[in-house]
């Protein structure tokens, strides 16, 4: 009898974790094939790096990865809501998997679109009154309107130049006519974004926080900070030593932005010297992307963690994370039941160690009148020098967020023109 119980327990524990290791198995799959996935932005015009009308330091001329694309999958029946750059948007897919980006604002009675839910047939409804948005935002089906009229078809929600790749969907703010996707920074992923090639990705990760996206950034350039902020997780106060950046010029993503900067840090005086760590290269490609490197070169192993720290509005973000490593690549990892649990929680410990920290540093500012940058040393460097870019753009653009009632200073369309008119006798008219 007790051979039975334990065999039948076994045979349970057994079933129980293969279904668990086949779930994630399946979540590994689809979030390498949403990485898979591409859907190009067709500019309507050439694109020119040489032209004055590409200034580095307007943030609204940049393609930013607002999303993970498996947070979007085919079939979902929600769309997703966020801000970029203060201004309201919504990402959803059609049946035949096409990203499309709109304002979050239905042309009708302004209702946000990112609280109605995505139809059998792929389309966009909005929850006020159920008017539906297929591709490009085109308006398709008016419940309250006669099915005889083309009402719906003079109507179409605002729509964002959108682009996915490498796993993200990718949003223009600016411009339209100035959205081209060779300025997305492809090579921030070339050398290790391949599925089957000699990196393993971990886990990917996001968060939203409610603190101002440059402080972020001056954290993530600051490696100095981990021994102490980030010490029994990351860091070791013992290891702490004295710190050196060496500014390489020109920086290897020139070419993606000329405003790039980029530093070799390395520790001097330290006793014992990490085991995996020689130095670190850090680069900051504006607006918002951070790439750190770090390398062993003993043993030739890299670590390469890339960083967006979108600026949704003013004291709000979203960071977005992903890690790539060229050692201990078994595939098998990524399988393990609990891997992608344990991988956020440790994620999640050491962004609340430095969220702690920057609130403090926020309330200094804000209430104090206290500097981002004070008196800095040779472990600054990287810092110093994204304080320049981002004091530039606001000498000149006084703000990187889109103003209250912006909208209401667009050039006015015809559709606006008649707005005042009953668009369904107009139709009925036309007809």
């Amino acid at each position: 009898m007790f051979v039975v119980v334990l065999s039948l327990a076994t045979t349970v524990i057994i079933g129980l974790f293969s279904c668990l290791v086949l779930r994630q198995y399946n979540r590994v799959k689809k979030r390498d094939t949403a990485r898979c996935r591409i859907q190009s932005y067709s500019s309507t015009k050439p694109l020119s790096l040489s032209t004055s009308t590409y200034d580095p330091l307007d943030h609204s001329l940049y393609w930013y990865p607002v999303a993970f694309s498996h947070e979007i999958p085919c079939g979902s029946s929600r769309p997703f809501g966020f801000y970029l750059l203060n201004e309201p948007l919504c990402l959803y897919r059609t049946n035949d998997g096409q990203i499309v980006c709109v304002l979050d604002v239905c042309p009708h009675r302004s209702a946000p679109l990112s609280l109605g839910k995505i139809t059998k047939e792929g389309n966009l409804e909005c929850i006020y009154h159920g008017w539906q948005y297929g591709a490009n935002g085109q308006c398709v089906y008016i419940p309250s309107v006669s099915k005889k009229s083309n009402t719906a078809s003079l109507i179409c929600a605002r729509t964002v130049p959108v682009h996915e790749q490498y796993g993200f969907i990718w949003v223009w703010p600016g411009k339209r006519e100035l959205a081209n996707s060779d300025l997305i920074p492809h090579r921030l992923f070339t050398d290790v974004q391949n599925i089957n090639g000699e990196f393993l990705l971990s886990p990917e990760d996001s968060c939203y926080l409610d603190i101002p996206y440059d402080l972020m950034i001056d954290n993530l350039l600051d490696m100095a900070h981990v021994d102490f902020t980030h010490d029994g997780t990351i860091g070791k106060r013992s290891q702490a030593s004295c710190m050196r950046s060496e500014r390489i010029t020109p920086s290897p993503y020139f070419s993606t932005n000329s405003e790039s900067v980029s530093f070799k840090v390395q520790r001097y005086e330290q006793s014992p010297p990490l085991s995996w760590n020689d130095f670190s290269y850090v680069h900051f490609i504006p607006p918002c992307f951070i790439r750190l490197e770090h390398h062993n070169s003993k043993k030739k192993q890299l670590y390469v963690q890339i960083f967006f720290i979108l600026p949704n509005a003013e004291n709000k973000m979203r960071l977005l994370l992903q890690f790539y490593r060229n050692f201990a690549c078994y595939k098998w990892f990524e399988y393990t039941p609990g891997y992608d649990y344990v991988a956020a929680k440790i994620n999640k410990k050491i962004v609340d160690q430095d969220v702690l920290l920057l609130n403090g540093i926020h309330r200094n500012i804000v209430q104090m009148g206290a500097k981002p940058l004070g008196k800095i040393v040779s472990a600054d460097g990287p810092i110093k020098a994204f304080r320049r870019y981002q004091s530039r753009a606001l000498a000149k653009f006084e703000t990187i967020y889109k103003k209250q009632g912006a909208w209401k200073t667009t050039t006015k369309s015809s559709d606006d023109e008649i707005q005042d008119i009953d668009i369904e006798d107009l139709t009925v008219k036309m007809n």
